[in-house]
C-alpha cells in the first residue's frame, strides 16, 4: 500500500531531469503477489541495461538504469562485489513498506562495490552519490561511497573571516542524502518517511568547502527541506550504524529541518516536525573536517558506541564546533561513544557540546582522551540536563566553556572523571553558570606536580563561579598544593583517589583502531579508596555505573566511574506517589487529577480556574513515609511556561490536615524538594500563589497544571534537607529594609542586614524541636562594585536547656556561599555570634563593614 501519490513521484523525477541535463524515463519494476518482492542484479563490468536484471546472469549494468526505475515493497537491488561506477548517480525511486523494506546489498564476494559521485555538481539537496528523496522503508548496506572532484584543491568561498553568510550553497557534496522535500508533497501526502536503514558502508572522499556555506554537507545526510514550512513532514525511524566515514567534508552524520526557522526553532513541536527515533551507533570516524555527528531537531534518539579520530581537520578555528554535539532535541541519549585527536586550536574544538534548545539530554558512558580544546561545552537554554559517569583524560585548554544561557531547570554534573594537567588545563572559560549547576561525586584530578587548578580563566571570577553546587567531589591536587579558590564543598575528598591505573595511553584493539576499552579498568577503584561511600544519592545518576555495576552498594554511592560492587545493595528510590489515588478541589474536566500520579509525563493535571487555594490530595491508603518531592508543570514551548509561584505541603494528622513544608521556588519543567521525614496517609500539594504565563500563546494565563507529583523516601535526600528554612529567627540588629526573616527564606536574592556594626551581632533560629545537625552554610550578599565579604570571624553556638555554648567557630573571609562542617549536635535553638568584621572593598562601598547575608542553611550531611 502507497502512502505517497504518484504525481509527488513524478515531480520528483522532472526535477532530477532538470537537474542532471536529461530526462530519465521512469520503469516501474515487475510487480509480485506479497511481500517477497523482486531480486535485480548490477553487475558494472558484465552486465546489460538491456537485459531483465533479475538474475545473476542476466544483471543490468549501469546505476542509471536503477535510478530510472520505480521499486515495489520487497524488492532487492544487489550490486556485484568489485564493481565501480564512476560519476553515476544512485537514486532508485519508490518506497517499501512495513513489513517489506526495499533493500540495496551487494552480492557475489566480501569486497564492496563502489559508487564514485566524482563531485558531480547535481545542484542544491541533490548532490548525494546516494540519494532518496519523499521515500521511506529503505534499507541500504554493504556500499563504499565517495565523492571528490579534486579533494587536494580546497572550494574557496572567497569570505572574510566573521561572515557566516554565502549566497550561493550550490557547491555541495553528500556521500549518501536523504531529503524530505515539502515543496513536492501534496497536501494530502504523508510526509513522515519512516524507516531508512544505513548499515555497514564506507562512505570517504566527500569533498565540499572546508567552510561553512549555510547548509549541512558530509558522509551521510538527512535533512527537511522546502521554500515553506510544511507541518508533519520529517523523519522516523531512521538507523546509521556499523559505518566507517572517513575524510568527508564537512560532517559526518547530521541532519536538519530547513523550513523550520528562528534562533531556536521554537516551532519543531508545533508543527510536528520532529525526526523522531533516530538511532546512530557503531560507527567509525576518521579525518573529518568539521564535527562528526550533529544530532538536530530529534526526539527518542540514540547515539552510541561511536568512535571519532580526528575531527575539526580542515575548518577554520574561528569558526565554532566540537566532535558530537546536539541542537533543538529532545529525550536523547549520547553513550559509550569516545572521541580523540581533536584540533590544537579552535573557538570550541571539544570533544563534546551539551548545545541549545535541549530537553531530556544525556551524556553517558562516554570516554575521550586528547582534545586539546577542552572536554564539555555548555551552551544552556536547556531543560533537565544531565553529564553522568564519563571519562576525560588529557582533555586540554578547559574542562567546561562558555555558558551562554540561563537554563529553566537544573543541570547535573555527576560521577564523571576527569585527568588534566593543571599546567594547562583550567576549570572554566568565558561565563560563570547562569542557572543552578550540580557537580556531585566528579573526581578532579590534576596531575601535575607543580601547578596547582585554575578554577577560572577571568580573574574576576575565581572566587564566584556563578549559580553552582558542589558536594562530594574528588579534588585531588598530585602537587599536594590547593587553591583557595577551590570549589566550597563540605563532604570533598582531597586524598589520592587511588585508582588503579588511570590514564593510560590506549592501545589499538583487533580492529586496528585506539579503543578505551584497552585501558578502562585503570579508572576502577579498590575497596581501599576514600572515594567508596564518599558521594550523595540523586535520582539523575541513573542505575548503573560506566561499567555497567548496579547502584548502588553500601552506604552511599561511590565518587568516581566505578562503584565497587560490595555491601548492601541500595536500589533507587521507587515513586510511591503511583499506588496513591488523586483527588483536587479544582480540575478541567478534561484534566482530570489522577494524570498527577500515573507515572506518566505526556498526561497531565489542569485546574478550570485560578481561584485559590487549590490543592491536590495523594490519598494512599495507608501510613507512607517520604522525604522528597518531584513537581513537574505542564510546559510547552510557545504555549505554556511556570505559572505556579507558591505552594506548600500539607500532612493528614488524623483529624485535620497541618502544613509542614512550604516553598516559592520555580516548579516548571521539573523540581525536586526535600524536607524531614513525613509519615502520613494522605498528603495535600496546595496551590497558594499563581504567576503569570510569558509564552506567546498563553502569555497571561495563570491556570495551573501539572504533569506529575512523585514521592520519594531517599535515604541521601536527608542530606539535602536545609533545617532552618523558614524557621523562627530573631536577632539583636537588624536594618528597616532587610528584615531577618529573609536570612533563611531559601531565596538568594533578597537578605538581611544589619543596621550598624556594633558587636557581637546575634541571630538566634528556633528549630521548633530537638534536631540533629552538622553542617551549616552561609552566603553573604557579595555585589560587584558595591559590596565584598565584611564577616571576618562568627560562632555557631547551640541551645542545651539552660545556656548557649559554642560548637563551631571560624575566622577567614566567608564572601560566596561556604559550608563548614562539624560534630554533630541536637538543639532546638541555634544562634549565629558575629565577632568580628572586615572593611569593604568594593569601588563603591570601600570602608564599610556593616554585614549583609543572603542566606543561611543548616543539613545533616
Amino acid at each position: 500500500m502507497y502512502k505517497k501519490k504518484i504525481s509527488s513521484l513524478l515531480a520528483a523525477v522532472i526535477v532530477a531531469g532538470m537537474v542532471t541535463g536529461s530526462m530519465p524515463v521512469c520503469v516501474n519494476a515487475q510487480e509480485t503477489t506479497g511481500n517477497a518482492g523482486t531480486t535485480y542484479y548490477v553487475d558494472a563490468e558484465n552486465g546489460d541495461d538491456s537485459n531483465s536484471g533479475t538474475s545473476i546472469d542476466a544483471p543490468w549494468k549501469s546505476l542509471n538504469k536503477v535510478t530510472d526505475t520505480t521499486f515495489l515493497p520487497g524488492d532487492q537491488i544487489l550490486l556485484k562485489s568489485g564493481s565501480v561506477w564512476n560519476g553515476e548517480w544512485l537514486w532508485p525511486k519508490g518506497s517499501g513498506v512495513e513489513g517489506a523494506p526495499i533493500i540495496i546489498d551487494k552480492y557475489g564476494g566480501e569486497e564492496k562495490p563502489i559508487i564514485n559521485g566524482m563531485g558531480i555538481d547535481r545542484g542544491l539537496n541533490y548532490s548525494g552519490a546516494v540519494h532518496l528523496r519523499n521515500q521511506e522503508y529503505w534499507e541500504i548496506r554493504n556500499l563504499e561511497i565517495t565523492n571528490d572532484d579534486d579533494f587536494d584543491e580546497d572550494i574557496d568561498l572567497s569570505r572574510p573571516k566573521g561572515d557566516n553568510s554565502w549566497s550561493s550553497k550550490n557547491m555541495t557534496r553528500n556521500g549518501i542524502l536523504l531529503i524530505v522535500d515539502c515543496d513536492q508533497l501534496e497536501d494530502d501526502d504523508d510526509g513522515i518517511m519512516d524507516h531508512i536503514y544505513i548499515e555497514n558502508c564506507y562512505v570517504h572522499d566527500v569533498d565540499g568547502p572546508n567552510d561553512w556555506n549555510d547548509t549541512f554537507t558530509g558522509g551521510i545526510i538527512f535533512n527537511v527541506v522546502g521554500s515553506s514550512l510544511r507541518p508533519s513532514s520529517s523523519f522516523n525511524d531512521l538507523r546509521i550504524a556499523y559505518n566507517t566515514i572517513r575524510k568527508v567534508d564537512l560532517l559526518g552524520v547530521t541532519g536538519y529541518v530547513t523550513t523550520v526557522k528562528g534562533n531556536y526553532q521554537d516551532g519543531i513541536d508545533a508543527n510536528n516536525m520532529w525526526m523522531t527515533n533516530v538511532y546512530i551507533g557503531h560507527n567509525y570516524f576518521e579525518d573529518i573536517a568539521q564535527g562528526a555527528i550533529d544530532l538536530c531537531d530529534a526526539k527518542d534518539a540514540v547515539v552510541e558506541y561511536n568512535v571519532v579520530d580526528g575531527f575539526l581537520k580542515r575548518y577554520p578555528n574561528f569558526r565554532p564546533t566540537v566532535a558530537l554535539y546536539p541542537w533543538k532535541c529532545e529525550n536523547a541519549v549520547f553513550q559509550f561513544n569516545e572521541v580523540y585527536n581533536g584540533p590544537s586550536t579552535n573557538a570550541d574544538g571539544s570533544p563534546y557540546d551539551m548545545d541549545s534548545g535541549l530537553k531530556d539530554v544525556v551524556y553517558q558512558f562516554n570516554y575521550s582522551h586528547n582534545n586539546p580544546c577542552g572536554w564539555m561545552l555548555y551552551m544552556g537554554k536547556n531543560n533537565n540536563d544531565i553529564i553522568r559517569y564519563n571519562i576525560s583524560d588529557d582533555g586540554g585548554d578547559y574542562i567546561i566553556k562558555y555558558f551562554l544561557t540561563a537554563c529553566e531547570t537544573p543541570t547535573y554534573f555527576l560521577n564523571n572523571v576527569i585527568i588534566y594537567d593543571g599546567e594547562r588545563t583550567k576549570f572554566m572559560h568565558r561565563d560563570p553558570f547562569k542557572s543552578q549547576t550540580y557537580f556531585y561525586n566528579n573526581v578532579f584530578y590534576n596531575k601535575s606536580t607543580t601547578t596547582t587548578t585554575t578554577w577560572h580563566d577571568t580573574a574576576r571570577y575565581l572566587g564566584n563561579l556563578g549559580a553552582v553546587t558542589f558536594s562530594n567531589n574528588c579534588f585531588y591536587e598530585a602537587s599536594g598544593i590547593h587553591s583557595k579558590y577551590e570549589p566550597a564543598d563540605a563532604y570533598k575528598v582531597t586524598e589520592n583517589p587511588k585508582m588503579v591505573n588511570p590514564g593510560q595511553k590506549p592501545e589499538r584493539n583487533e580492529q586496528g583502531i585506539l579503543s578505551g576499552a584497552t585501558i578502562w579498568d585503570g579508572y576502577k577503584i579498590g575497596k581501599d579508596s576514600p572515594l567508596v561511600d564518599a558521594g550523595i544519592y540523586v535520582p539523575q545518576m541513573g542505575t548503573m555505573d560506566f561499567f555497567g555495576n548496579q547502584l548502588y552498594y553500601g552506604d552511599a554511592p561511590d565518587i568516581g566511574v566505578y562503584e565497587v560492587p560490595e555491601g548492601e545493595y541500595n536500589a533507587p528510590p521507587v515513586n510511591l506517589a503511583v499506588k496513591a489515588s488523586a483527588s483536587a478541589n479544582n480540575f478541567h474536566v478534561s484534566f482530570d487529577a489522577c494524570n498527577v500520579v500515573d507515572g506518566d509525563d505526556t498526561t497531565r493535571w489542569a485546574s478550570a480556574d485560578s481561584t485559590l487555594p487549590i490543592w491536590l490530595e495523594l490519598d494512599f491508603g495507608e501510613e507512607t513515609t517520604f522525604n522528597e518531592l518531584i513537581a513537574k508543570e505542564n510546559i510547552v514551548s510557545g504555549w505554556a511556561s511556570a505559572r505556579i509561584a507558591k505552594f506548600e505541603l500539607q500532612k493528614w494528622n488524623g483529624t485535620e490536615f497541618e502544613k509542614f513544608y512550604e516553598s516559592s521556588e520555580t516548579i516548571g519543567e521539573s523540581a525536586e524538594f526535600v524536607f524531614p521525614e513525613v509519615t502520613t496517609t494522605k498528603l495535600r500539594f496546595v496551590i497558594t500563589g499563581l504567576k503569570a504565563d510569558t509564552t506567546l500563546h498563553g502569555k497571561g494565563q495563570t491556570d495551573p497544571s501539572l504533569k506529575e507529583l512523585e514521592l520519594y523516601y531517599n535515604k541521601q535526600a536527608s542530606k539535602k534537607v536545609n533545617l532552618v528554612l523558614n524557621k523562627e529567627v530573631i536577632t539583636n540588629n537588624c536594618h528597616n529594609d532587610f528584615d531577618v526573616s529573609w536570612l533563611n527564606d531559601g531565596k538568594m536574592d533578597t537578605r538581611w542586614a544589619s543596621a550598624n556594626s556594633e558587636l557581637p551581632i546575634e541571630i538566634e533560629f528556633n528549630l521548633g524541636s530537638d534536631v540533629t545537625f552538622n553542617t551549616m552554610a552561609m552566603t553573604e550578599n557579595i555585589v560587584a562594585n558595591w559590596a565584598t565579604p565584611r564577616i571576618e570571624s562568627f560562632q555557631l553556638q547551640a541551645w542545651d536547656g539552660t545556656t548557649y555554648q559554642t560548637i563551631f567557630e571560624n575566622t577567614g573571609e566567608v564572601g560566596e556561599r561556604k559550608e563548614f562542617a562539624f560534630e554533630d549536635t541536637t538543639a532546638q535553638k541555634i544562634r549565629l555570634v558575629i565577632t568580628a568584621l572586615r572593611a569593604d572593598t568594593s569601588a563603591n562601598s570601600a570602608g564599610q563593614t556593616d554585614p549583609s547575608i543572603a542566606e543561611f542553611e543548616l543539613y545533616r550531611r
